[in-house]
């Protein structure tokens, strides 16, 4: 939010044009929640929460902070602070755009979704310009697999407001569900130039990456992830992933020893993990993991029973190689075609041999 926003939105503030008066914030509380919107829209989420919190000292009880509070707390996985804040914020009787725009964050995070869009649409009646409004309308519609529409609304959102990370990153996400993976890397990328520090950009930018087999730039992506994240089950897995597809099946095998340590019950990481091994020429290793995956994942059962066959056949014949073992790799969205000894090179992958989480 830039100076000229955050002007705009401190004047339609409850108690914005009077000062302060009975019940109502004062002037610093109303430039601290200002302000931690401003933050929330870079994607600053925890030093946004910072100034939630402040902003609420000044004003106990701001029905108005506590509505964005709360999605800022749902979007950092607070799940129970937020839906404490947003029980409280829907019975806010809005007045004008800001406080309309709260409640509807508010209702959204219970997953009150009509009426949330019904407060959304009221404070655009008040302000078309009310770059959060087109954002929670975006937000609703995308919650609702209404994609068309949720991009629409979003597009609107970081066109009156082209800092607006927030924005940039869910609309990324919407461009990922409608496989339109470039577009989307073009948003994450928007949101590392407002806000570099922003990591879980790179999570999400690394994950389209590998859609598009743009390898060595998934690589860099999760590696910056991990290592903030080093327990990241999920980031850990696709890099696995884009490991095995580049050819380093030293470090696929290696992630996936993390994934299933954090993991255990995850048979596609067995799975994974043996076919990285059978690369390798471990062909113990590789049939005990492809047989514990076996017992894991009995839904997957045929498709692993021909890899365990084709090494146990290789075995018995005394001449296998590397190529006799099984050369896909599983994971939750098969890449199609090839990859290489090093990023940007190519090995075979057939598709025959992948499963599907």
């Amino acid at each position: 939010m830039n100076a000229f926003l955050l002007a705009g939105f401190l004047a339609v503030l409850p108690g914005s044009a009077a000062g302060k008066g009975p019940g109502q914030p004062g002037r610093e509380a109303q430039q601290t929640l200002g302000a931690a919107i401003a933050l929330y829209d870079k994607a600053e989420f925890e030093a946004a929460l910072s100034r939630f919190n402040k902003a609420l000292a000044l004003f106990d009880g701001w029905k108005t902070a506590l509505g964005y509070r709360a999605f800022c707390r749902w979007n950092m996985g607070d799940r129970q602070g937020a839906g404490q804040d947003a029980l409280i914020a829907a019975q806010l009787k809005p007045n004008n755009a800001a406080s309309f725009t709260s409640r509807g964050l508010a209702r959204f995070v219970v997953k009150d979704y009509q009426a949330a869009e019904v407060d959304f649409s009221q404070a655009l009646k008040l302000d078309p310009d009310q770059a959060e409004a087109h954002f929670g309308m975006g937000s609703v519609a995308s919650a609702q697999g209404e994609l068309d529409r949720a991009l629409q609304n979003l597009d609107q959102a970081v066109r009156i407001n082209n800092d607006f990370a927030a924005a940039f990153l869910v609309r990324g996400t919407v461009q990922e569900k409608r496989k339109d993976f470039k577009a989307a890397i073009r948003d994450f990328d928007r949101v590392l130039e407002i806000n570099p520090r922003f990591v879980w950009a790179r999570f999400y930018r690394g994950k389209c990456h590998r859609e598009v087999k743009d390898y060595r730039e998934a690589l860099v992506d999760f590696d910056e992830f991990i290592a903030e994240h080093p327990n990241s089950v999920e980031a850990v897995y696709l890099r696995s992933n884009v490991r095995f597809l580049a050819g380093d099946y030293a470090g696929a095998e290696s992630d996936l020893g993390v994934v299933i340590s954090l993991d255990p019950q995850r048979g596609l990481a067995y799975s994974n993990r043996g076919q990285a091994r059978a690369q390798l020429g471990d062909r113990p290793g590789a049939l005990a993991d492809l047989k514990r995956a076996l017992e894991l994942l009995p839904d997957k059962r045929a498709k692993i029973q021909v890899a365990i066959d084709r090494l146990e056949g290789a075995a018995q014949a005394g001449n296998a190689t590397p190529e006799d073992g099984p050369h896909g790799m599983s994971q939750d969205v098969a890449p199609e075609g090839d990859s290489g000894k090093n990023p940007g090179q190519r090995i075979a992958a057939p598709e025959e041999a992948l499963l599907i989480e």
